[in-house]
Order: C-alpha cells, then sequence, then structure tokens
C-alpha cells in the first residue's frame, strides 16, 4: 500500500506550480489582451475623435506627484512588513498565495479600468459648440502611450481654470496666443469632456 501512494503522490505534485504559472502570466495576459484590443478598435474607428480636455498640468501643484509618491511607498512598505509577520507566523505558503491573488485582483481592476474608459468614451453626449481661447501651445513628442501633437492651452467659458488638449493636426502649430477657436465637445457617457472638432476663427469673427 505504501508503494501505491509513493507512485500516486509524484502525479499530483506539479498542480502547485502549474497554478501559480497560471495566476502570474494569465492576469497579465488579460490586462495586455484588453488593451491591444481596445487600441486595435480605436485605431479603426471611422468617427469623430474625442481628445480629452483636461484642467492645464501648469496651474496644478508641482510638488503634488510628491504626495502621491510618498503615498504609495508607505503602502508598500506596510504591505511587505504584514507580508513579512505574516510570512513568519503562518509560513510562506498562505503569503504566497494572498500575492497571487493580490496580483490577479490588480491585474483584473486594470482591465476593467481600460474597459471603462472605452465604455465612457462611446457614449458621448453632444453639447452646444463653444468658443475658446489659445493661451498657449507646444510639441509633445510620441510615446509609447499615445500619438504627439500640440498640445494647446486654452481659455474656456465657465472654466476657472485653463484646459488643455492634445490636437494632432499640422494647423494647430500654427495657432497662436490670442487665437480663438470654434471647439465641438461632448461630455462622456459618465464623466469627463472631450473634444470632436475644432476651427479656427478669423480675427474680429463674432
Amino acid at each position: 500500500m505504501n508503494a501505491g501512494v509513493s507512485e500516486i503522490a509524484p502525479a499530483s505534485a506539479p498542480a502547485h506550480p502549474q497554478r501559480t504559472v497560471w495566476l502570474l502570466f494569465a492576469p497579465l495576459g488579460l490586462l495586455v489582451g484588453t488593451r491591444w484590443v481596445l487600441q486595435w478598435m480605436a485605431d479603426r474607428a471611422t468617427g469623430a475623435p474625442a481628445l480629452p480636455l483636461q484642467p492645464f498640468a501648469g496651474t496644478q501643484d508641482p510638488t503634488g506627484w510628491l504626495v502621491t509618491l510618498g503615498g504609495w511607498l508607505v503602502a508598500l512598505a506596510c504591505a511587505a512588513l504584514l507580508a513579512a509577520l505574516a510570512w513568519r507566523r503562518y509560513g510562506g505558503a498562505p503569503v504566497r498565495r494572498v500575492l497571487l491573488l493580490a496580483w490577479a485582483a490588480l491585474c483584473v481592476a486594470g482591465a476593467a479600468g481600460l474597459l471603462w474608459r472605452h465604455v465612457n468614451e462611446q457614449g458621448l453626449q453632444p453639447q452646444p459648440p463653444m468658443v475658446a481661447e489659445v493661451l498657449g501651445s507646444r510639441f509633445q513628442k510620441p510615446t509609447s502611450h499615445g500619438a504627439g501633437g500640440t498640445l494647446v492651452v486654452l481659455r474656456v467659458p465657465g472654466a476657472d481654470a485653463a484646459r488643455q488638449v492634445l490636437i494632432d493636426d499640422p494647423a494647430a502649430a500654427q495657432w497662436k496666443p490670442g487665437q480663438r477657436l470654434q471647439l465641438q465637445w461632448a461630455t462622456g457617457r459618465t464623466s469627463g469632456q472631450f473634444v470632436t472638432g475644432w476651427q479656427a476663427m478669423a480675427p474680429g469673427q463674432p
């Protein structure tokens, strides 16, 4: 009987390493695959562009990122301390399982965030055109996170601070401070403002 048990045990041993590999790479594949599919759909879309109209970065606190970075570092330090204490008390196996589950949850949350952003931009609600004034602009090189273009800083009606939008249009590089634009814009399904069209106005045009 002991021989039979010893023959069966090796067959079931690889189950845990296989499960570990799945939990490591399957969630990451889901995240990367979701991003690739959504990017593929965006590249083949034929509708009007939806360019985010965001608060101008120059009016924000330049040290704000330090607070965010510090918060993340404190959270990571606390998580590492708790993992070390749990490892000493309960052993390595339970801690590894919790870390793998947290990794999977993080990847799934990232994929869900990408899907939410896509759905938000697909349900745009058009708004009446508005006239905005160019405050400044600068060229922005393409990166792995998005296409480049001209980052235009605008004064828009009803906003207490300047706004910025990245426009991939050669004509945008010629706009000077004081230039007025007629913007076609829309709000997202749940949040956000998006520029869907623009036209430079001649001086003195009402």
